[in-house]
């Protein structure tokens, strides 16, 4: 059984930064510091960790414009097509709500797309990769509050 935590103790944070990086920036050759961005004072954070506490996926929500945007939404491999993608996704929705935000907007890989949809999102168009070359899409999905 896995459970959704907030990674606030620097060392798990530490951790949840570490998984960030070796998900979704060391396959593209992205070196340690690049899972790291300007906005993560501001954002809220969330980690789904294992019945041994170990962080098995990580998400991240900031607010901008009125809108909230996920980023940083990862799961390991070995722990995929259970559900707990979509669990972190439901947790970032949730401090949206919470924050009275009405629309969540995310850069999707390709990969990712069906996933997305399968939680409410739809596909709005092709936007420039924020790192690598992989191609994204603009995802977005209103909020029932």
């Amino acid at each position: 059984m896995c459970k959704i935590i907030d990674p606030k103790d620097s060392l798990v944070f530490k951790e949840y930064l570490y998984l960030r990086w070796l998900l979704l920036r060391r396959p593209l050759g992205g070196k340690r510091g690049t899972e790291v961005d300007s906005l993560e004072d501001q954002s809220f954070h969330r980690a789904m960790i294992d019945k041994n506490n170990n962080i098995i996926g990580v998400g991240r929500i900031h607010f901008t414009n009125d809108m909230g945007q996920i980023r940083y939404m990862a799961i390991k491999k070995e722990f995929s097509r259970r559900g707990y993608g979509s669990e972190l996704v439901g947790a970032l929705e949730k401090i949206a709500r919470n924050n009275k935000i009405k629309k969540i907007f995310l850069n999707s890989r390709i990969n990712a797309i069906a996933f997305y949809k399968k939680n409410g999102y739809k596909k709005i168009n092709e936007v420039s990769p924020s790192f690598g070359k992989i191609v994204h899409y603009r995802m977005e999905k209103m909020l029932d509050n």
